[in-house]
């Protein structure tokens, strides 16, 4: 019997680990996909390299820090494409260079849905 208590008590933390994660991981993924659609292109689009650079700073900043807890839950391909993808965009909008600054820009916006799909507790994500 107290193997059996053991056993619920482990199960039922790692699905409260894993549901405080979720929410965390939601949260963020959604004020990543706001910030880049709403702050970081039309600054980009407009040219606006200045404003541009500082606000691909601060979700550069911002997404390391979300990626060290990231990892532990998640895939790690998944998150280091999406890594890459930042650390080019970083690169284009120092080059100034409107069209692949938002080429990449919008495909991390979609490798951010991607992610927060997956990491979803649905029936296809646990089978």
């Amino acid at each position: 019997m107290r193997d059996l208590i053991i056993s619920i008590v482990a199960v039922a933390l790692l699905i409260g680990t894993w549901l405080v994660f979720f929410d965390y991981s939601s949260d963020n993924i959604d004020s990543y996909t706001y910030t880049i659609k709403k702050e970081i292109l039309p600054a980009v689009e407009a040219e606006q390299w200045e404003e541009s650079k500082q606000l691909i700073k601060s979700l550069n900043k911002d997404w390391h820090k979300y990626k060290k807890v990231a990892l532990l839950f998640l895939d790690t391909q998944t998150v280091n494409e999406i890594d890459y993808t930042l650390a080019r965009s970083i690169k284009y909008v120092k080059a100034e260079d409107v069209s692949n600054s938002s080429g990449e820009l919008n495909a991390m916006i979609e490798q951010l849905k991607f992610l927060k799909k997956n990491d979803e507790v649905s029936a296809a994500n646990i089978l």
